[in-house]
């Protein structure tokens, strides 16, 4: 295969991989400003329903950004719930995986398992939430 018509088939994907990226960010920040804010605002809240809060808030940058912008078509926003639920759940696990392991800050074990998830979350809005967007 010659370069070019490698470049050719993988460009879009590269493409949408930094869209996904920036939407990716913005809705990081408002998950990690949301958490940051609830804990400061009641610093004896439980991390996890911290983490649910700045999640279901997140939720919606994050949908309308990767419908808006990143696979740019209208998707369903139930499947994209169930991923990112999916992802949610992994992501509390990795949480309780950090605090076990003896991270005491609730923000910085947050920030990690926040981190970690964004590659399954890709893969299944590409294939199954916006599976018309290649």
């Amino acid at each position: 295969m010659q370069l070019s018509n490698l470049r050719e088939r993988w460009q879009p994907l590269a493409a949408q991989l930094m869209r996904f990226g920036l939407v990716g960010l913005a809705a990081t920040a408002v998950h990690l400003g949301m958490a940051w804010l609830a804990l400061w605002q009641w610093p004896g809240a439980s991390p996890f329903l911290v983490n649910l809060v700045a999640f279901l808030v997140a939720f919606q940058v994050s949908f309308w950004g990767h419908s808006r912008f990143t696979f740019r078509q209208s998707g369903s926003p139930w499947r994209f719930f169930a991923v990112t639920l999916g992802g949610f759940g992994i992501n509390n696990g990795l949480l309780w995986v950090f605090l076990s392991l003896g991270i005491t800050s609730a923000f910085v074990s947050i920030c990690l398992s926040v981190l970690l998830v964004p590659l399954f979350v890709f893969v299944a809005s590409r294939m199954w939430v916006f599976s018309g967007a290649r």
